[in-house]
């Protein structure tokens, strides 16, 4: 009698160690074809596919499973099939795009099916229609013939316009950067384009800066006049307040448009946030000067504040027309947006005056100079003193002499603690003009400290400064910044300064240094013996701003010293100087430290012309994307001066 073994298993093979074998058996019915089946060991998982000849769809499985593929796992012998059924009339839904884009959707599909096709545009272009006129960029077609159909797009830079102002992303901008000069050892140039402005609007002849300065009509440029940093929207990066100034800057226009928040997107571009500031009526005032930002109303957001110049036109006849303007005062909501608060101010509450005493408004200061814990305000000599919530008082008649308006006005003031004592103090530099003013004739600026727990602004120390670079009657004290030098644990005070005659031009700093006398009090001395030589600056364009910033990520707070880059008949201009702080002393770094973009490198440019002594234009510095090491932004002109020029943002990121 013999035995039948399953499978042909080895002589002698334990029972338990028999694995079973089953068969798949995989077949089509009429209209396909079916893929898989075979003879596997049990528990295997086996994947049928069924195939539709043309003509036909898939129907299902014998074993009712609609699924294709379909896993089967097998525990026995098993027999399936592939059902098909023929489809009544088959079309195709051919869908195409054009240059600029891409689409989805498409194929052979039943007579009534619904067939949901999507167009979607390229960066710098928009989706236009589709080729039958429908304009949806996702659409639903039914299908009841053969249908072709292309996606069309067109090429858009999504440019935007604000009060004839034409603001452009990077696909307005074609840049060619193979020169040397657009890489260095530390820096190299990023995100060329990612934001380009242009003023569309012309003015006529004016005289500028004097009553023979013959200027001919032109069109209106743009600048960047003042940066504040803040985080506005609670993300962990720097962003940017930039303050607009219009070339000229005496002559009336119809653009009205004074402050953009700047958010960073951490990638070394910005976008810009219109939503952030809610009033227009603060893009009404001329010329905002010397933008500050301090929490006035006491939300724990930083507020803005311009000092105002109002308009001053030179007439050849030798009559000179002045209108001063309101203080620009912009606060915050709680949802950290900002609005127009400057009929806060007293004397402004008519929304066009300004407050009584002021003038031209170069300069503004805040602090708590009375010392009850909210922060006041001094510009053009005016004391606007806050009553905690955001509104201020007029208290200019309480000034001690030395601070109140003259004939001798201030071109810089500072305010903080000087004597740290709890009250902040007042630091102003002159005018380069003494005229009118035999009182203040030697001196270049004044100083008022707090004593006795009183305001810095009455019964205070008062003391002198003189020593300006450029000699008396010749020295601009453009900007100043306190910024404690030598590490004492006492402000000084920084300004940078220019010449009044060749205009402008010159650009240096110098330092007054805060130090104790015999008696234990504190004055300023001049002391630029703590500063590198800066001969090297001496034809550059001098008006300007200084910036308190870690230059070097040493944990030692350094300066910059941003300004434009006009006069390149002089010699090379370079809008931004690093000056490092190494132990007290400050040094001036290598302009070839920064790559910068010529004008000329821009390949839509309406002509050749190359302004090769103007190197590095408007610049500042920024931690881009929060590495700890600082990064610039830069600014270049397109086009020439008789034309519509451009100003043109790029980044500059560093390669640590």
């Amino acid at each position: 009698m013999t035995c039948a073994k399953e499978d042909s298993q080895a002589p002698n093979t334990p029972p338990s160690q028999i694995v079973k074998q089953y068969t798949l058996s995989a077949s089509a019915g009429e209209g396909g074809s079916v893929s898989g089946g075979g003879t596997f060991s049990s528990g295997t998982q086996v994947s049928l596919t069924a195939t539709p000849n043309s003509g036909y769809s898939f129907s299902g499985w014998s074993n009712g499973s609609t699924a294709n593929p379909l896993t089967v796992t097998l525990n026995s012998n098993t027999t399936v099939t592939a059902n098909f059924q023929v489809i009544v009339n088959s079309y195709t839904l051919t869908v195409t795009a054009g240059e600029g884009g891409s689409v989805s959707g498409g194929g052979e599909y039943e007579e009534g099916s619904q067939v949901t096709i999507t167009a979607s545009p390229n960066d710098c272009f928009s989706f236009n229609q589709w080729s039958d006129g429908v304009t949806n960029t996702e659409r639903v077609v039914t299908i009841n013939s053969n249908i072709e159909v292309t996606a069309e797009f067109e090429f858009y830079p999504n440019n935007q316009t604000i009060s004839n102002l034409i603001f452009k992303n990077s696909c307005s901008y074609d840049f060619t950067l193979n020169q040397p000069f657009n890489e260095t050892s530390a820096y190299e140039i990023d995100n060329i384009g990612w934001l380009g402005i242009k003023v569309e609007e012309s003015h006529g002849a004016f005289y500028y800066p004097t009553n023979t300065d013959y200027r001919p009509p032109g069109n209106f440029d743009i600048f960047i006049t003042d940066i504040n940093y803040y985080d506005f929207n609670s993300d962990d990066l720097e962003d940017v307040l930039i303050t607009w100034n219009y070339s000229p800057h005496t002559v009336d226009r119809t653009t009205k448009y004074n402050f953009s928040v700047f958010i960073n997107n951490g990638d070394g571009t910005f976008y810009m946030d219109n939503e952030r500031i809610l009033s227009s009526t603060i893009h009404d005032v001329l010329m905002p000067y010397r933008t500050m930002m301090k929490d006035f109303n006491g939300d724990g957001i930083k507020d803005i504040i311009s000092a105002s110049m109002g308009k001053i036109e030179r007439n050849p006849n030798g009559n000179s027309f002045t209108r001063w303007e309101r203080i620009p005062l912009l606060l915050s909501n709680s949802d950290g947006n900002y609005y127009d608060a400057s009929t806060n101010i007293e004397g402004q509450e008519d929304g066009i005056s300004p407050p009584v005493g002021h003038t031209f408004g170069h300069s503004i200061s805040i602090g708590d100079v009375d010392g009850d814990n909210d922060n006041d305000i001094y510009t053009s000599n005016v004391l606007l003193i806050n009553d905690g919530t955001g509104k201020f008082i007029n208290k200019t008649s309480d000034l001690i002499y030395e601070l109140r308006p003259n004939n001798r006005w201030n071109m810089s003031s500072v305010i903080d603690d000087f004597n740290n004592d709890g009250i902040d103090d007042f630091f102003n530099l002159f005018n380069d003009s003494n005229l009118n003013n035999p009182d203040f004739s030697q001196y270049d600026g004044v100083y008022s400290l707090s004593k006795n727990n009183t305001p810095s602004y009455s019964n205070s120390t008062i003391g002198f400064v003189s020593g300006g670079k450029y000699g008396v009657n010749q020295t601009k004290f453009n900007h100043a910044v306190s910024y404690d030098v030598d590490l004492d644990g006492f402000m000084d005070v920084v300004t940078s300064v220019t010449r009044s005659d060749p205009y402008y031009v010159g650009k240096s700093i110098q330092v007054f240094l805060n130090v104790e006398d015999a008696n234990g009090e504190r004055k300023f001395i001049n002391a630029d013996y703590l500063i590198s030589d800066t001969s090297s600056l001496d034809h550059m364009h001098g008006e300007g701003q200084l910036l308190v910033k870690d230059l070097n990520n040493d944990g030692t707070l350094d300066l910059a010293h941003s300004s434009a880059s006009f006069g390149s008949n002089l010699g090379d201009q370079y809008g931004l100087q690093f000056y490092l702080n190494l132990n007290g002393q400050l040094q001036l770094q290598s302009t070839s430290l920064i790559p910068y973009v010529l004008r000329n490198q821009y390949n839509n440019a309406s002509d050749t012309w190359v302004d090769s002594a103007t190197k590095l234009e408007r610049s500042f510095p920024i931690d881009i994307n929060e590495s700890g090491w600082i990064d610039v932004i830069s600014t270049v002109h397109v086009n020439r001066y008789d034309e519509q020029r451009e100003l043109v943002f790029y980044s500059i990121t560093d390669k640590d």
